[in-house]
């Protein structure tokens, strides 16, 4: 039953944008902000936190920015508000303009999926970690899809073998062109942080952890930009990244021979378009996808450098069938519990996302 109403109180706005805050985002820029006036709470591009080296046009920003939306609306929408989306009410100029707006139009239920994937919100977050061999059954891999086509967009399940051969080409290309281009690595530097109470960013202990060496099919993103400056990290290190000794290069040439080759599942999600209303879209069908596979016990980390560059974004097409347009390639599959869980990347306070808030 929907009843009407078109008040937001302020815990039900601060309750929205803290949820938003927690959607995923390239390097956790976290590139939002948002402003709450005559009853509408309204989402735009921080450009002050773009990455203009890995991200030149702004897609993955907009990505990201889908991604908080969906966030935000999922938290309206468990509170029982029947919540109308608006997209780019202003025009596509993301300087000046909104991205999107959420407006209420009444009191609804949620229904059990939007209360399921709110919760899954707080639970949600990348695992970089080895996934266990196990194969993702057909009925999750439909619940996945499902997720992605509520929003618009399509989710392919890259199984066939040469599909996969070319897929790990493209991203080990893609990977070697970026750490060995000095802006992108000195981009991504400004943005590895040494408080352990940033707010934003890439903590040290994560960017340390990701240079670990490890067999796996796909080629996964290293933050320390693969400069040798840490060496190889040794399995007896703490969950948090610090302490313990590095390996030996014998030590660690002897691990990568004996240890098991990782073959994670790996979904592409893309548009038929590729405008911006279609990238924002991208991000909303990105966390439900996410969500989805959080509240099905699965973990999910992005496989990002293939589409950080075009020209190999492109070339993604033929592996998924040669239509639409890949918007974000990710690993998905169920956690290895022997390997220490990695901490949760912080977030920036409500207080410095949101402005105006009227009426308090």
């Amino acid at each position: 039953m929907v009843t009407q109403s078109t008040t937001f109180s302020v815990e039900q706005v601060h309750a929205a944008v803290e949820a938003a805050g927690l959607a995923p985002s390239i390097h956790n820029t976290q590139p939002w902000r948002w402003r709450f006036r005559d009853e509408t709470l309204a989402l735009s591009a921080d450009l002050s936190r773009a990455v203009p080296v890995v991200d030149p046009d702004h897609r993955q920003l907009l990505v990201s920015c889908g991604a908080a939306l969906l966030n935000g609306w999922l938290a309206l929408r468990a509170a029982g508000l029947d919540v109308e989306v608006g997209e780019f009410p202003d025009g596509p100029d993301l300087s000046t303009g909104r991205l999107a707006t959420l407006m209420i139009i009444g009191h609804r239920p949620p229904t059990e999926d939007e209360s399921r994937l709110a919760e899954a919100i707080s639970r949600r977050h990348t695992d970089r970690r080895p996934f266990t061999p196990a194969a993702l059954p057909a009925d999750e891999m439909r619940k996945l899809r499902r997720a992605a086509e509520a929003e618009g967009c399509w989710l392919a399940s890259l199984t066939g073998e040469d599909a996969r051969l070319e897929l790990s080409v493209l991203l080990a290309r893609a990977d070697w062109i970026e750490r060995n281009d000095p802006d992108y690595q000195a981009e991504l530097a400004s943005w590895v942080r040494d408080d352990a109470e940033a707010t934003d960013g890439i903590p040290r202990p994560a960017a340390l952890s990701s240079a670990e060496q490890r067999p796996t099919e796909f080629t996964t993103r290293d933050f320390t930009g693969g400069t040798g400056e840490i060496g190889v990290i040794d399995e007896s290190r703490d969950a948090d990244g610090t302490g313990g000794e590095l390996a030996s290069a014998d030590e660690a040439g002897e691990r990568v021979r004996t240890a098991r080759v990782e073959h994670p599942g790996v979904l592409v999600l893309g548009t038929d378009a590729d405008g911006p209303a279609d990238r924002l879209r991208a991000g909303r069908a990105l966390g439900r996808v996410l969500l989805t596979a959080t509240a099905e016990g699965l973990a999910t980390s992005p496989l990002g450098q293939a589409v950080d560059i075009e020209a190999t974004r492109a070339l993604v097409r033929s592996a998924t069938g040669g239509t639409g347009h890949t918007q974000m390639i990710m690993r998905v599959g169920y956690p290895d519990t022997s390997a220490p869980p990695h901490t949760p990347t912080r977030r920036r306070p409500v207080s410095d996302v949101l402005e105006h808030l009227s009426g308090t």
